[in-house]
């Protein structure tokens, strides 16, 4: 009940000032990129932007609070449709994200459609995202291993944190991953995260002489860039289909420690292999023998079908799993040390 009235709270507050989608504002120029649009505290963005030639088609940066993104079409963006950046209290809803990505910078860890990084309350809710060239939504922590090492800011890590990912179509996205919750940043972390109610679908284009793959999946990582915390993550309610990998997928690389997660009454179907299980699997986890950490995932009233792994866990502990629900799965659930 808290987290829903702070989300409605931050509607209230972010209709104190219109800018139209139309009025190109410069970006920081020290930060190296462009921006389309470059948002203040307490305005509403709203309208077409046309990112073409741009980096960035919004950007959200460190400090700025308060702001409604509603009703958007953002296309065209070299790099993320929409970045949210060491900022709070931010609403992106009921818009269109789509074509974007179209010339990633080379090197970069991680780019989507819609990244927050380093930021706390952001409410990213009913929106389409589709057809852009380097995946769907992803939420990450900041700092010196940032996600999106072109607009790098703060060298001092920044956890993301109370960040909620709520009925949107993730669909069509090429090359990387639906929805993404990962940490990256010792001393930063991941944590209290939440993505509901969203459908997520994947696989191979079906243009003809193209095979871009449209990847899918839900992710919660970290560790490969050194000892993080992704903690209490809940996955709730989701539908994920026809992805080219697990339908959702806890991985702990390095010295990752992923603790408390909650899968619960998801709808899986229809998934590609994992890196590990080698197989189509609905739910996939795997920490590093002797540095990652999976502990206390609890799995309630999952429906999985058409995969040959239910739930395929190694090396993670103290897994909770109760109403798994199979249809056509090979083997429901595989333990291994």
């Amino acid at each position: 009940m808290t987290k829903l009235k702070l989300l409605f709270g931050i509607l209230i507050a972010a209709l104190a000032l219109t800018v139209p989608a139309a009025s190109a504002l410069a970006a920081p120029p020290a930060n190296g990129f462009t921006a389309k649009i470059v948002a203040f505290s307490g305005e509403t963005i709203s309208g077409n932007v046309d990112a073409t030639g741009y980096d960035l088609g919004i950007y959200v940066g460190p400090g700025v609070h308060n702001v409604l993104i509603k009703g958007v079409k953002v296309s065209g963006a070299n790099n993320e449709g929409i970045l949210v950046q060491d900022a709070a209290n931010i609403v992106i809803e009921n818009s269109t994200i789509s074509n974007n990505a179209v010339n990633a910078y080379p090197g970069l860890d991680e780019i989507k459609a819609i990244g927050l990084a380093g930021s706390t309350n952001v409410l990213v809710r009913n929106n389409i995202v589709e057809d852009n060239m380097h995946g769907g939504i992803g939420v990450y922590d900041d700092g010196p291993n940032s996600p999106f090492a072109a607009v790098a800011i703060d060298k001092t890590p920044v956890a993301g944190a109370d960040n909620v990912i709520n009925g949107n179509i993730v669909r069509r996205n090429a090359n990387d991953c639906g929805i993404v919750i990962a940490a990256k940043n010792p001393d930063g972390g991941v944590y209290d995260n939440l993505v509901l109610k969203n459908t997520v679908t994947g696989g191979w284009s079906g243009t003809p002489g193209s095979s871009l793959p449209y990847v899918g999946g839900i992710i919660v990582a970290g560790g490969a860039a050194g000892p993080v915390n992704v903690t209490n993550t809940i996955v709730l309610h989701n539908v994920v289909t026809g992805g080219l990998i697990p339908g959702i997928a806890l991985h702990a690389f390095g010295p990752g420690n992923i603790t408390g997660t909650k899968l619960i009454g998801n709808l899986l179907s229809d998934n590609g292999a994992g890196e590990l299980s080698k197989n189509t699997t609905g739910i996939e986890m795997f920490a590093v023998p002797h540095v990652g950490v999976i502990s206390g995932t609890k799995i309630l009233s999952d429906k999985i079908s058409n995969d040959f792994y239910g739930v395929w866990q190694d090396n993670a502990t103290g897994t909770q799993i109760a109403h798994l629900i199979t249809h056509n799965v090979t083997n429901p659930v595989v333990t291994l040390p």
